[in-house]
């Protein structure tokens, strides 16, 4: 039976509902648990589609409207080509006990870069499978029972080139991101694999991917051994001034209070950050950099300072 309501049209059937379509105000839609006092288990396909499989149009929240979706816990199936077309989405919050994504559900969705999923226990869960869907560079927070993690998996790709003696065409992937998407067994992120993909991409990814994954490890280290929690300090080290513009230009005090207390362990490289935040106009950062820089170090002269 196909019902149709204010913000949700939906199909109900074995005591639960699958969303057809939404014509909820706004780019950002979360969807509810319940609809009727009926779980909500599925978004059904095409849902978010600008197009239906007819290929009709209409006024419903899909397509280039859609910028993030949050899914509730009780979502079990995605249907396929749902998201299909969604070329502003951005965002997807949702838990990883989603046990059926279908074919193209996120086929052309090529601005989703940051994925907020919370962990399950106990169910298999569907983030590596995802993240294969999703080629782009993202960013993920994972919530689990035994805290937050923030990990970064790069974009990859994959070109066919012809093996002409062979008569075949060889299919070559690129970049690290296909590495790091191999970081699961039985569905779970193993950290310690994570961490040792480290190397390889620094040589193959941009700096402010690296900065960002090294950030996410020593800001939210679950699973982070002693090793390669020195590897990833080393790299802010050796690259001390980028990692602070890094995180100035993102106004970023979580950022910026690491640096300052892990890293920053010389007076010249506390003043050295203070004179960055002072050339880039930050001044939330220059403050708290400038009272950090007087506790630890009471007895600095006035011309030590860089003002704005």
């Amino acid at each position: 039976m196909t019902n149709q309501f204010e913000e949700y049209q939906i199909e109900k059937k074995n005591q639960a509902v699958t969303i057809r379509r939404c014509y909820v105000c706004g780019g950002v839609i979360e969807i509810p648990e319940e609809i009727n006092g009926y779980p909500v288990e599925e978004i059904g396909d095409y849902a978010f589609s600008a197009y239906g499989p007819a290929g009709e149009e209409d006024a419903s929240v899909c397509g280039a409207k859609l910028e993030e979706i949050i899914l509730p816990k009780t979502i079990k199936r995605i249907g396929k080509y749902a998201f299909y077309g969604c070329s502003r989405l951005e965002k997807i919050s949702f838990y990883s006990n989603i046990s059926d994504i279908g074919a193209g559900a996120f086929t052309g969705c090529h601005r989703v870069s940051e994925l907020d999923a919370t962990l399950v226990a106990g169910e298999k869960s569907c983030l590596r499978e995802l993240l294969l869907e999703l080629r782009e560079k993202q960013s993920v927070s994972l919530h689990a029972v035994e805290g937050e993690a923030k990990l970064v998996f790069p974009e990859f790709f994959e070109e066919a080139v012809e093996n002409t003696p062979a008569r075949i065409l060889e299919t070559h992937t690129h970049g690290s991101g296909m590495w790091y998407r191999n970081c699961f067994i039985q569905t779970e992120v193993q950290f310690d694999l994570y961490d040792k993909r480290f190397p390889w991409a620094k040589e193959d990814e941009k700096q402010e991917v690296i900065l960002e994954m090294a950030f996410g490890r020593l800001l939210y280290p679950i699973g982070l051994h002693k090793e390669a929690e020195q590897k990833y300090k080393e790299f802010l080290t050796e690259y001390f001034e980028e990692a602070c513009l890094w995180a100035f230009s993102r106004e970023s005090l979580q950022e910026t209070k690491y640096l300052a207390r892990e890293i920053a362990k010389e007076k010249a490289m506390m003043q050295q950050m203070i004179h960055i935040a002072g050339k880039q106009r930050k001044e939330e950062i220059f403050s708290y950099l400038m009272n950090e820089e007087h506790e630890r170090y009471p007895s600095g002269k006035k011309e030590d300072k860089f003002l704005l």
